[in-house]
């Protein structure tokens, strides 16, 4: 793809707001833009572009404190912004990876434009037509009953550090999907107007409603050996940011957008492995970035010739809670190799702590792979001898 079809895809549909506005002007905003792609808000500071703020972050933000009191710049999230020189499809993946967006800035002549994560999906359609979904879901499905609460859900996202999870009924069937958005809109956020006097709210629904009461489905869903480009397809037309890969019924995997720009990058990326680091609520500095490189690159080295070709995504959170002045700091690892797909949470003390205690679950992981391998490797071998 050049850069003059890259350049196609920049929009102006977006919306600036002021850093000292509040939460409460941006509202009737979202209602102007369109719903079919995403809803890009641009923060000004100075008569300057510092950053976006997404919506999620609103609305979740929103619930916890007063919306006509609260400044937007509580909520700016200091993106990246692209240039025209070095607009490629890769640096614009790179960004809605790191910066955890649904679209990407880009500066031309002097203004702004907006890439939609829509429109770049079906930009790079055409490279997953004979990519299986099994190269790309995450095989580690995080599920809840249709009889457990709305506080179990959102409990049980906290924990994996995931904001959906798969509603399967007592027979394991996937039936539905919460995400953390479907919890607040439906039960908090209704509940706040009604204190606030902005309508009459729906007071009745608790977090200790049953999940099935507020679940979304029917679920998209999708098998191991669709196609991914299908997957793209079903995500665009209707307006969803996760697919469920199913076998009879049963949940096998999930499949995220950002599941399918990883993997992109995995393809980009021309060294033999490659290392992204995200992080979020948290300042890491270079020296502490350069440590973090040294013990996943290690990790890397260890098992370099039974993963092969590889990319380890790692993404680090800070929580509020803290210990002796360390943080309670969150780590997903998301390592995509020749191998297949692994996927650990891990939590501790600190961002060291919390790192090798992460990278001690994925090293059991991956020798728990390499040992069944050896395994079947040995009873082909006895067959072959006895035979």
């Amino acid at each position: 793809m050049d850069t003059e079809e890259l350049k196609d895809l920049i929009r102006d549909e977006y919306e600036v707001i002021n850093t000292n506005e509040t939460v409460s002007k941006i509202f009737p905003m979202l209602e102007k833009l369109d719903v079919d792609k995403a809803n890009a808000l641009l923060v000004e500071e100075n008569r300057k572009i510092i950053g976006v703020v997404r919506e999620k972050d609103l609305i979740r933000g929103s619930v916890m404190t007063n919306p006509h009191e609260t400044k937007i710049k509580n909520f700016v999230v200091r993106t990246g912004i692209l240039t025209l020189e070095n607009l490629t499809p890769d640096n614009i993946a790179r960004r809605f990876v790191e910066d955890s967006t649904p679209f990407v800035l880009i500066k031309k002549n002097g203004k702004y434009g907006v890439i939609y994560i829509n429109d770049f999906l079906n930009s790079i359609k055409s490279s997953f037509k004979d990519v299986k979904v099994k190269e790309v879901m995450n095989p580690e499905i995080i599920t809840v009953k249709t009889f457990d609460s709305a506080a179990k859900a959102l409990a049980t996202m906290r924990n994996h550090g995931v904001d959906r999870v798969v509603v399967v009924d007592e027979n394991n069937k996937v039936v539905g999907i919460v995400t953390g958005k479907d919890i607040i809109d439906r039960i908090i956020s209704p509940r706040k107007r009604a204190r606030l006097g902005e309508g009459s709210g729906e007071k009745e629904k608790t977090l200790s409603i049953m999940v099935e009461s507020i679940m979304s489905y029917p679920v998209i869903t999708a098998e191991r050996n669709d196609s991914v480009a299908d997957v793209i397809d079903e995500m665009v037309n209707n307006r969803i940011s996760s697919v469920v890969v199913t076998k009879g019924g049963i949940a096998e995997g999930i499949i995220i957008k950002k599941d399918i720009i990883e993997s992109f990058i995995k393809k980009a990326t021309p060294t033999e492995y490659g290392v992204q680091i995200i992080s979020k609520d948290i300042v890491i500095d270079e020296f502490e970035r350069e440590e973090i490189l040294k013990d996943l690159e290690k990790f890397m080295r260890k098992f370099k010739d039974f993963l092969g070709e590889s990319v380890l995504f790692v993404y680090i959170k800070r929580h509020k809670e803290s210990f002796r002045g360390l943080p309670l700091i969150h780590i997903r690892i998301r390592l995509s190799c020749e191998r297949g797909v692994f996927f650990v949470t891990g939590e501790s003390w600190g961002v060291e702590f919390a790192l090798h205690a992460t990278l001690k679950k994925l090293e059991r992981e991956v020798l728990k792979e390499k040992e069944l391998l050896l395994d079947k490797r040995m009873v082909q071998r006895f067959y072959e001898e006895i035979l």
